[in-house]
């Protein structure tokens, strides 16, 4: 879960204010909270590149949203007791220096890789990854678009900068909050914990009653559900400005610590994305764990934790571990680190971690600490200081420009021509994950591929049933929206094929009059019949093929036991079922495909994926199992299938190849 980005942001960790807080002390750079967050963004890495171990490893995008909080606030604290006030101004000139150069250089080149080795399909969903992270509003983009947790479709070289977006929402509204309550902050100290902690039970409230099994991104990504943590952090700012506060964190600082650091093991030991209740707070015990050993180590009283995280290694990797989140993602993906199984997978991992190290720190030493210092004026008159924070805020608005504008033109795709032979790929994410190979391979013998395929919906974009008989979460942005980009695209591309394939079809469903249509029942199988022909008809009016691809048994990867939460309720569904649903599903197809003739057609892809077509199906190929999580096909089993889909596929395209097309 894509982990932090904001890793490292919120500190001016190199340089030194000058200036005192209320406790009499220097704002200075403290190495140990650099080991903390060298502790958080290893967990992060660990848990992207999937490491045994620590599947908990997202926790670590909570400690570094208490980090920021915290020390974002004690900024804005102490400016306002030195000077009376907060300079908007200077504050968010001292952000885009801060995130901003590293942030662009990535976006240019993951624009830049994208337009060299992305396949069409890919290159329209990574332009709107591209757009949505330059301009800080990635959460609210992968909420609709895509799963942290779990397969439904590419994983985009971008994802994990969703956290990165909510910091930075955090950071363009809590200045202008905490401006307003000048007043508040200097004289009336109490209402402004109050207000805090308000937020803060708010916010932690709607993780908890946002969260459903099925769809944790609202959730999870959500600024509105997830803001308590950066406001917990600026709570402990607030509250290390008591004297009697600072007083027991003196006297009990090492053991203050050392329940927070052993909060945080807790858990990484216990958490997963599924579990309950990290959203029903858990979360909120955790940030609350981080904000022990911030506070400890702030006042220096952090003991041996604090020894061992002002130590030289913590203390460096946290310096540049903003670096160190922004690379680590898209080279794990271009190296396919992020992978399950599969030859050199260990040293792949390896490799992903010395480049990213390398890439943070070439990022830090050569762009992101020299402009800070060049830029900050610190050194300088007024008037000088001024006019670089003038230039500062004249010159973002440029090169979020200029960004976006590179990340449009790297992801152009020549357009779709009359004379270009074409293939649609609708379904849900088995078929979207299949896009990138099945294109590459179509393209070898002239073809074009373009895809509507979209992770949790079926092809007829109704709004589905989960097991238990309620709207399933995961799909409900499929009705009015699936059908709408498949009518734009045969529009527009005009295709010659059309492949269907999606399993999402076997679940209940809920009408546009509103009625829920349990699967299995007689009137389920009469309005599915129904809205296949239907769906037929409209696609077919430029003559397309329509490819039925049947759907296959899960594979021996699948749940090793019942599961009754989340995604894994509807995968044990389809255990249970399949002789009952899926094997009927398929014969409704294949028996549309035999009533509409040469039109339509039918693939048994599970004759060829499964030894037997049994429930949990032997689907080894070359001694790997061709579906890694027993849906989703792997680099072995992708290969596999679409040079299956290709062969049986094959009469159909060299038929067409001789009709001349229509200029």
């Amino acid at each position: 879960m894509a982990g932090t980005k904001g890793v490292g942001a919120a500190e001016e960790s190199d340089t030194t204010t000058g200036s005192l807080d209320e406790a009499g002390r220097s704002f200075e750079h403290i190495p140990a909270l650099d080991g903390l967050r060298a502790v958080a963004v290893g967990l992060v890495l660990l848990f992207h590149l999937r490491v045994r171990g620590f599947a908990a490893g997202f926790v670590g995008v909570d400690v570094f949203f208490v980090i920021s909080g915290f020390l974002i606030t004690s900024l804005l604290l102490n400016e306002i007791h030195r000077t009376g006030r907060v300079s908007l101004r200077d504050f968010w000139a001292r952000r885009a220096r801060r995130l901003l150069p590293a942030l662009s250089v990535v976006l240019v080149v993951v624009a830049v890789v994208t337009a060299y080795t992305a396949a069409y399909s890919q290159k329209g969903l990574v332009r709107g990854d591209l757009l949505a992270t330059t301009f800080y509003v990635a959460n609210w983009h992968f909420i609709r678009t895509t799963s942290y947790f779990a397969n439904v479709g590419v994983e985009s070289p971008l994802l994990h900068t969703w956290s990165l977006a909510i910091e930075e929402q955090f950071y363009l509204l809590w200045p202008l909050v905490v401006s307003v309550l000048t007043a508040v902050v200097l004289r009336r100290r109490g209402l402004l914990l109050a207000l805090l902690s308000a937020g803060i039970v708010v916010s932690a409230g709607l993780l908890a009653l946002r969260w459903m099994p099925d769809a944790t991104e609202r959730a999870y990504m959500g600024t509105d559900s997830r803001v308590f943590e950066p406001l917990i952090g600026a709570l402990g700012a607030v509250l290390v400005l008591d004297p009697r506060v600072r007083a027991r964190i003196d006297r009990w600082g090492p053991w203050i610590a050392a329940v927070g650091a052993m909060g945080i093991a807790a858990a990484v030991m216990t958490i997963r994305s599924q579990t309950p209740w990290y959203y029903r707070g858990g979360a909120l015990m955790l940030s609350a764990g981080t904000l022990f050993v911030v506070v400890a180590v702030w006042l220096r009283r952090a003991g041996p934790i604090g020894r061992v995280l002002r130590s030289a290694p913590f203390a460096w990797i946290g310096l540049i571990s903003y670096g160190l989140y922004l690379w680590h993602w898209p080279i794990a993906l271009w190296l396919g680190a992020r992978a399950t199984s599969g030859t050199g997978l260990v040293w792949r991992r390896i490799l992903t971690a010395v480049l990213t190290l390398g890439a943070a720190t070439v990022s830090f030493y050569l762009m992101e600490r020299p402009i800070r210092r060049r830029l900050s004026g610190v050194r300088q008159g007024g008037e000088v200081s001024r006019r670089r924070v003038t230039a500062t805020l004249v010159g973002v608005p440029l090169v979020l420009v200029t960004v976006a504008c590179v990340g449009i033109a790297a992801t152009t795709t020549p357009p779709v021509t009359p004379a270009t032979r074409v293939v649609m790929l609708t379904g849900d994410s088995v078929p979207e994950r299949l896009a990138v190979p099945l294109e590459t391979a179509l393209a070898a013998q002239g073809w074009r591929l373009v895809s509507v395929a979209h992770g949790g919906c079926s092809v007829t974009g109704e709004l589905l049933l989960d097991p238990g008989g309620q709207p399933a979460p995961i799909s409900t942005g499929c009705p009015g929206t699936v059908v709408a980009a498949q009518d734009a695209l045969i529009q527009s591309a005009q295709p010659d094929v059309i492949i269907w394939w999606d399993r999402t079809s076997l679940h209940g469903f809920r009408t546009a009059d509103g009625e829920d249509v349990i699967p299995g029942t007689e009137r389920f199988w009469q309005l599915r019949r129904a809205m296949v022909e239907e769906a037929v008809t409209r696609m077919q009016a430029y003559g397309a093929v329509i490819v039925f691809v049947g759907t296959e048994p899960p594979g021996q990867a699948a749940l090793p036991r019942p599961c009754d939460t989340g995604r894994c309720q509807w995968l044990q569904y389809m255990l249970d079922h399949y002789d009952d649903i899926t094997v009927r599903w398929n014969a409704l197809l294949k028996s549309v495909a035999e009533q509409r003739g040469d039109g339509v057609m039918f693939v048994d892809v599970a004759s060829a994926v499964c030894r037997e077509v049994v429930i949990r199906c032997n689907d080894t190929i070359g001694g790997e199992t061709a579906r890694p999580d027993g849906v989703h096909y792997g680099d072995k089993g992708a290969a596999f299938v679409v040079g299956f889909l290709l062969r049986q596929l094959a009469p159909v395209l060299a038929r067409l190849e001789k009709v001349t097309p229509t200029p």
